[in-house]
């Protein structure tokens, strides 16, 4: 049961949430090297890009897993909000697994007209520092620039956060129903997501 979602999870997803870890690192270093905005404008793009990538990656999870439960995808995501804990907490995050569905239909769409999505357009994606003290302690990068999304209520969350809880919620929805996930651990954007 849950084949084709797990086989995505594994193959599609993880490996997905490497690339754009990765370039976020190769983003840090450049912006360390020459904090002139168009010294790491390409790397800039590229996190933008594998982060949108990554989204795509992870809203396909839904699509499986709806046609392998015989659920609606409103009831899966649904269900997966639920269980968006921080991985080293257990706090909730809420509307995080929404946040990366919202990052997916941008790139895909540009300019959204779903009200269930928390942005409006792919330039709610950004490439840029929050600030000290704004999204939760220890989340994403300690400073420097990173990819953000920008809520239409104006609130703005890393996806550094956002991305690991999202697939930390779906290793945890599938083993809940009865997924048979290969043996752990398993890290997402440096995170324990599975054991």
């Amino acid at each position: 049961m849950l084949e084709t979602t797990v086989d995505h999870l594994i193959q599609n997803v993880l490996p997905a949430g490497d690339d754009y870890f990765a370039v976020e690192d190769q983003l840090s270093r450049a912006f360390a090297a020459n904090d002139t905005p168009l010294a790491w404008e390409a790397e800039a793009r590229l996190a933008k890009r594998r982060a949108a990538e990554f989204s795509i990656a992870i809203d396909g999870l839904t699509d499986r897993c709806a046609n392998e439960l015989g659920r609606t995808k409103t009831r899966i995501r649904s269900d997966i909000s639920s269980v968006c804990l921080w991985p080293t907490s257990n706090s909730p995050r809420l509307g995080a697994h929404d946040r990366v569905r919202g990052v997916a239909n941008a790139y895909k769409h540009e300019d959204l007209t779903d009200p269930t999505l928390p942005i409006t357009s792919i330039d709610d994606v950004l490439v840029i520092g929050l600030g000290y003290g704004l999204d939760g302690w220890g989340v994403g990068k300690f400073g420097g620039i990173e990819v953000l999304v920008h809520e239409t209520n104006g609130d703005k969350f890393k996806f550094l956060g956002d991305a690991p809880v999202a697939v930390a919620a779906w290793f945890s929805f599938l083993r809940t129903n009865g997924a048979t996930l290969p043996a752990g651990p398993h890290s997402c954007c440096g995170l324990q997501v599975h054991v």
